[in-house]
């Protein structure tokens, strides 16, 4: 996506999985004992050991006969401190049979893939690993020992556990707000534009973004040829496309700088949370609130969020909010960015037609007033 939308649509890069070195006839070890091979084929996976990997050596024996810098880094144990050691020095008391096992079916030439369990730690500390297995051969083509690969998930299960954590801190306020959309079913729509700023004071100073784009997502139905209804109905529901930021921390949402990977995906739950916050209603307004909540974020081209949805299957009112959000995001400063001019936003709305946005959305947006868009006071 575009650099210059909204930066909730900017997926962070994602790291490159290192695959272990297969067994090949460049990686056999010259003729040597079984402690040479495996030492030679050791220094190996080392030398492909990506910066947050583990790589550990384990003859026959289950004993450690390997140790990299990544180990060090995970485990906390010097290569002294392993060296020798039973490879059960590393498996959880419930699992203690699992290395012993996975050794058992390396030495019988499976290779594992990427097998997600726990491991322990110096001093104690249980960590969520991934681990991939090799088995090691001798020259004689007798497998001799194994090695292991290990990458980290705690920084993954801690950011999964966060976006629990926060899910659990809100189940108050989300009692409060069915609470409220209870009422909305009687029309009470000056109480359903005051829930929707509540989701944008912290980082919208004149609260005026929700306002903004339902407007401009009523125009841009209108020349899209909606029904009145539809139009209506769309006017009254945009305010609350974001309204699941209330589960964002502010930490997060208002962070000045880049966000990290674990971060990004936090923000990307404003979604789903604000689809859940708005669901079961027979409101029409908040029928249609939740759908714009939920698929806001969608694509055109299908590598949009939460659920990777492409062109028409993203409902018609998610991808005119979708444009209009996109727009206002860009034309108005917030904490962490500052505004582009309205040329340079129509210039990048009018670009992104067809991969970011649907095209006759983008066609409809075009014939608009841009400058007028960008001022809530004008009708």
């Amino acid at each position: 996506m575009s650099g210059a939308v909204s930066r909730q649509d900017k997926p962070a890069g994602r790291a490159r999985e290192r695959r272990p070195a297969s067994r090949s006839r460049s990686a056999t070890p010259r003729a040597g004992e079984g402690s040479e091979d495996l030492a030679r084929a050791f220094e190996l996976a080392a030398f492909v050991e990506s910066a947050s990997d583990a790589v550990v050596g384990v003859s026959a024996e289950r004993v450690i006969t390997g140790w990299g810098e990544g180990a060090k880094r995970l485990f906390g144990y010097t290569r002294a401190q392993a060296l020798g050691q039973p490879i059960t020095m590393l498996a959880p008391a419930d699992r203690g049979e699992e290395p012993g096992a996975l050794i058992d079916r390396a030495l019988a030439g499976e290779r594992i893939e990427r097998i997600e369990t726990e491991r322990v730690a110096k001093g104690g500390t249980l960590l969520s690993v991934q681990l991939s297995v090799a088995p090691i051969s001798g020259e004689d083509g007798r497998f001799v020992g194994a090695v292991g690969i290990f990458r980290d998930l705690s920084p993954q299960r801690g950011a999964e556990e966060a976006r629990r954590a926060i899910e659990r801190r809100h189940q108050g306020v989300i009692a409060e707000l069915h609470e409220t959309l209870a009422e909305l079913q009687k029309a009470r729509f000056e109480d359903l534009r005051r829930l929707a700023l509540m989701a944008e004071y912290r980082d919208d100073d004149t609260n005026k973004h929700t306002e903004r784009v339902a407007r401009t997502a009523a125009l841009l139905a209108n020349e899209l040829g909606l029904d009145g209804e539809t139009v209506a109905t769309i006017e009254h529901a945009a305010p609350l496309h974001d309204v699941g930021k209330v589960g964002i921390p502010d930490t997060i949402l208002l962070k000045p700088g880049k966000l990290t990977r674990e971060e990004f995906e936090v923000i990307k739950t404003h979604t789903v949370i604000g689809g859940r916050i708005l669901c079961k209603s027979r409101f029409p307004v908040v029928k249609m609130a939740m759908e714009i909540a939920f698929t806001h974020h969608e694509r055109w081209d299908g590598n949009g969020y939460p659920s990777g949805l492409r062109g028409e299957g993203t409902p018609i009112a998610g991808r005119i909010v979708a444009v209009a959000d996109a727009f206002d995001a860009m034309t108005h400063t917030r904490p962490y960015k500052r505004a582009l001019s309205v040329e340079h936003a129509v210039g990048e709305i009018g670009r992104c037609r067809g991969t970011q946005f649907d095209p006759r959305v983008v066609d409809a947006f075009m014939r608009l007033d841009h400058h007028a868009l960008v001022d809530a006071t004008c009708r």
